[in-house]
């Protein structure tokens, strides 16, 4: 056996760093730059070429869920949740949480506005019923001249006086008046209705008084617009039916009419109930729409909508949308320039090809491991009969194959570590955990799990998970079918996102909240061959050149790592 924790070996500065094709590639790409200066010069940073969705996430369980996150796409369906799904701005006003975050352009396009409803489900303590009776007035704005760089968040009160909250605030820009039409729901001690209200600004800043703009016989909150031609296109929900509704008009203040060829793939719209939090927008340089609605009532986060005539709103579900393994909720897309985006790429990616660290583990089976002993503080610990065989590309593997056998290692490895990358070499004869770390060895229960790891079943599918639950679905994990034989698999544990790599190819990438440091704690189980499910799982594998890195490897290292342990 063969042990070494490697320190000032920067694997960064011994492989070779590449750039990739400028195409579309997937939601987490390392750069969005082309691969050449000529493949650039092509693009015109102030063309609308990419998109930037602002929203918050997930179902209220940390106050966190409860601010402003930045995703980016280039295709408008593959979304890429930037600043390791963390939030980019957070409410230190009012309520202190914001959700419904609406963004918009001026009209000379150089300034940015961002309005939110000022509340926060997670901090007062989950009461519904509270929020509608007893809620805030005002809303929260940021501004920005680059999307980067943000003002302070401010508050102003723009209700009525005997409002009792202030929901999904959006703004656009009303051609007749010069000013922006701003409109949210709200309810009032008078009949606690909730009606749609709008005043005017131009500067968000100061607002004109408010006035009823939707009136019905019941509640209607989360509305929103799109405009086509001379035409606006006004998508509400309809509270007490659950469905959301499309009219249209050709002034902000005439008369809406119903759509009436509106349907959701092919049925009427009404009998698409549980959904709220309509977002709408046009892909750059198509004649298609994407309809985005937030299916609260499963708890499922935005579902896709596609059409490629605004003017019938004949949706279909679209199935080629990718949120990255992330809940978004009630938010809105914004189109951006080339620039815009690759700016948003350079402050809060939060990875880089260039990105560099140590191998600080490496771990080969050339050499016999001693039954029940520890060969080093940091090496390795392997329980019941280990025995041998051919390994890969070459040499020898450790090879698991019964109750009690596995290999432990010690818990400083990943202690404190949110952003690391494991790889090694596997042929599972039957389902098998090459990888798995928990905070201690108590036995996981299924939706309260609290471990990282990989596990493949008997079918030769891998699964890479990484949870932190507490009486909740699990998220969805990085995985790749067809692992036949001897695979290489390499892991990259970043801040927000796991990516998975068979054989030096980028096979998966999802995003995920479950920071690792903390989830694992100061003093972690790491095994080899086993996890500790009820009853304990243990594998029928082999498994040789084990390693792990204390940084996020860029995809050309993998390519590279993969080549070397193939002696190429």
């Amino acid at each position: 056996m063969i042990f070494r924790r490697i320190a000032g070996v920067a694997m960064g500065a011994l492989l070779t760093t590449a750039l990739f094709a400028g195409a579309p590639r997937s939601a987490y790409a390392e750069t969005a730059l082309p691969a050449s200066e000529a493949a650039q010069e092509e693009l015109d940073p102030n063309e609308l070429t990419a998109y930037l969705f602002v929203h918050f996430i997930g179902g209220e369980a940390t106050a966190d869920e409860e601010q402003i996150y930045f995703s980016v796409s280039e295709n408008g369906t593959s979304w890429r949740t930037l600043n390791g799904v963390k939030p980019i701005l957070k409410s230190n006003v009012g309520e202190r949480g914001v959700r419904d975050p609406h963004i918009v352009r001026s009209p000379d396009g150089n300034k940015f506005y961002l309005i939110a409803t000022d509340l926060s489900i997670y901090n007062i303590g989950g009461d519904w019923g509270g929020s509608q009776t007893n809620g805030s007035r005002s809303i929260v704005i940021w501004e920005s001249e680059d999307l980067v760089n943000w003002s302070e968040p401010r508050l102003r009160t723009i209700a009525r006086e005997n409002a009792t909250c202030t929901w999904a605030p959006e703004s656009i820009w009303d051609e007749e008046r010069q000013a922006y039409m701003v409109f949210w729901a709200s309810k009032t001690t008078e009949d606690w209705t909730h009606r749609v209200y709008r005043c005017y600004t131009t500067d968000f800043d100061t607002f004109t008084d408010p006035e009823v703009y939707i009136e019905c016989d019941g509640s209607r909150i989360d509305t929103t617009f799109i405009k086509e031609g001379d035409t606006y296109y006004r998508f509400t929900k309809d509270e007490e039916n659950t469905y959301v509704y499309l009219e249209k008009s050709t002034s902000l203040s005439g008369e809406f009419k119903a759509v009436s060829t509106y349907k959701l793939n092919g049925t009427a719209f009404s009998r698409y109930t549980g959904y709220e939090g309509p977002t709408i927008y046009k892909l750059n340089g198509e004649d298609k729409w994407c309809l985005l609605l937030d299916n609260y009532g499963a708890g499922a986060g935005y579902k896709p909508f596609v059409t490629d005539d605004i003017s019938k709103a004949r949706f279909t579900s679209a199935e080629d949308f990718d949120f990255g393994g992330v809940r978004f909720r009630h938010g809105t897309v914004l189109p951006i320039t080339r620039g815009e985006y690759n700016a948003l790429l350079e402050e809060y990616a939060g990875e880089s090809q260039s990105e560099t660290g140590d191998l600080i583990y490496s771990l080969d089976f050339e050499d016999n491991l001693e039954a029940g002993g520890t060969q080093s503080s940091l090496a390795v610990t392997p329980h019941g009969s280990i025995s041998y065989d051919a390994g890969f590309g070459g040499g020898r593997a450790v090879e698991i194959s019964g109750t009690g056998e596995y290999l432990s290692l010690d818990s400083a490895l990943l202690r404190g570590r949110e952003t690391f990358t494991v790889s090694f070499a596997v042929n599972a004869r039957a389902k098998s955990w090459p990888f798995f770390a928990a905070p201690n060895d108590n036995e996981q229960v299924y939706k309260s799990e609290k471990y990282v790891g990989a596990v493949i079943n008997g079918s030769g599918r891998i699964e890479c998970e990484r949870y932190n639950s507490n009486n909740m679905d699990r998220p969805p994990a990085a995985s790749a079918e067809g692992l036949s034989g001897w695979k290489m698999i390499t892991i990259v544990y970043h801040e927000g996102a796991i990516k998975l790599f068979v054989d030096g190819e980028l096979r998966s990438t999802v995003s995920s909240v479950v920071n690792i440091a903390t989830m694992l704690g100061e003093t972690p189980v790491i095994y080899l061959g086993r996890a500790n499910w009820v009853p304990t799982e243990y594998s029928d594998m082999l498994l040789d050149k084990f390693t792990i890195h204390d940084y996020a490897m860029p995809d050309s290292e993998v390519v590279a790592l993969h080549r070397a342990a193939m002696g190429e």
